[in-house]
């Protein structure tokens, strides 16, 4: 690693696969020792699935079952502290660390659900961040810790907060340009304070943030793929590595649920021209994929996107009715006001459709919502299926998949919503 500053930040972020155990923490140090430049600015996820187990916590909380929520916690308490014995780290301090964190977790008050989302979920990230701090410093790097809270400055929506980027270069300006400075994904506050979260998966969009308040050079996103391939390998064949994506078309596949990407992410990058590489945590040394910097996807394939848990859901008026401009602009104002995440749109005359991410705690609120002023059906268990830049055997594969209730096309892409 290279220990003498150079003023300019580097940016690394460890999403969960990459920081999932012990083996991964260590990987993850050497990574930071052989490819980082200082000054770096570490992102870290939280370790595999301990978001998945925090959400199912915080529903207890909320309900009152505390009993529960402490069961919940168990594993996961047990689960870290198996990590930081076999890191050899059981006589540092950071147990009691862990320890007092999780206990924190557990007295959030049971305030409505995305408060106190915002309050518990990000925990996972604290821990992993102060897990990974440790083995730095034991490896005998000059890292050091910074709460995302104190730094990432938000709006006060809960579960989707929006940066205040204006805001959040004042506070990163007090950090010193030097060494490892290691900080949470997805989490930021207010500039009261109040805990927020930037949206599920959220951890890219974080690394961006920096990347773009500190004026990086430039952020690597660790994977267990060399680079971003032209469809999730676990469901579409035969899928190859892009070598060059343009903001652009990241953006797009981004939107369209491109695991590899989260959708905020890019347009930070952009707007300073700062370079995004997408690099392989189990062979750093293969060709990575390069976003930004090129104006043509290269090279130009179909691009195969997968998105489960979705619910398609059909709004009507009462009286047959035309759906004009004011009926749509009402239902986005309850999908925003009910955080559901619109993955594609067909128009009717009386009836528009819309297939939406299903959230099992927020969905029957807003379907409740919807309800009060529309005639509404709705189908669950579908899968969304995205191609950018199709052409006749891509389109013929997807169709194939199952049996479709929504499919359209447009210039660039087309989209095929099938029964799982």
């Amino acid at each position: 690693m290279n220990h003498f500053p150079t003023n300019t930040w580097r940016v690394f972020k460890f999403g969960g696969a990459s920081v999932k155990d012990a083996d991964a923490v260590r990987n993850a140090v050497s990574l930071v020792e052989h490819y980082g430049q200082e000054p770096l600015a570490v992102v870290v996820s939280a370790m595999a699935k301990t978001t998945n187990a925090l959400e199912s916590v915080v529903q207890a909380l909320t309900h009152g079952q505390s009993a529960e929520a402490e069961a919940l916690l168990a594993p996961v308490v047990s689960f870290h502290r198996e990590v930081v014995h076999q890191l050899g780290l059981a006589d540092t301090d950071l147990p009691g660390k862990l320890h007092a964190h999780w206990q924190s977790l557990l007295q959030a008050a049971p305030t409505p659900y995305a408060a106190a989302y915002d309050a518990v979920v990000g925990g996972g990230e604290w821990a992993s961040a102060h897990i990974l701090v440790a083995a730095l410093v034991q490896r005998g790097l000059p890292a050091r810790w910074a709460d995302a809270r104190n730094s990432i400055i938000t709006s006060a929506e809960h579960r989707r907060a929006s940066v205040d980027f204006a805001a959040t270069t004042e506070r990163l300006a007090h950090w010193p340009a030097s060494g490892i400075v290691v900080t949470q994904g997805f989490v930021g506050a207010t500039a009261d304070g109040v805990p927020t979260t930037l949206g599920r998966e959220g951890s890219d969009y974080t690394a961006a943030v920096l990347a773009h308040c500190l004026e990086a050079d430039e952020v690597t996103i660790w994977k267990d793929v060399p680079g971003v391939l032209s469809g999730d390998p676990r469901y579409f064949p035969n899928p190859i590595q892009l070598n060059e994506i343009p903001y652009r078309e990241a953006v797009e596949l981004a939107y369209y649920g491109a695991s590899v990407i989260h959708p905020k992410t890019i347009q930070p990058l952009q707007a300073k021209g700062i370079v995004l590489r997408v690099r392989s945590f189990v062979d750093p040394e293969l060709p990575s994929t390069c976003v930004g910097g090129t104006e043509k996807l290269e090279p130009k394939v179909p691009c195969f996107i997968r998105k489960a848990n979705q619910v398609l859901v059909s709004v009507s008026s009462r009286d047959l009715r035309f759906l004009a401009e004011r009926d749509l602009a009402h239902l986005y104002s309850q999908f925003h006001a009910h955080g559901a995440e619109v993955n594609a749109v067909q128009h009717g005359a009386t009836q528009t459709s819309f297939a939406l991410t299903h959230d099992s705690v927020l969905f029957p609120e807003l379907l409740v919502a919807l309800q009060a002023d529309f005639r509404v059906v709705y189908n669950d268990n579908l899968v969304l299926y995205t191609v950018r830049h199709p052409d006749d055997e891509a389109i013929h594969w997807v169709r194939a998949q199952g049996d479709r209730i929504l499919e359209q096309s447009t210039r660039t892409t087309f989209q095929a919503l099938v029964r799982a």
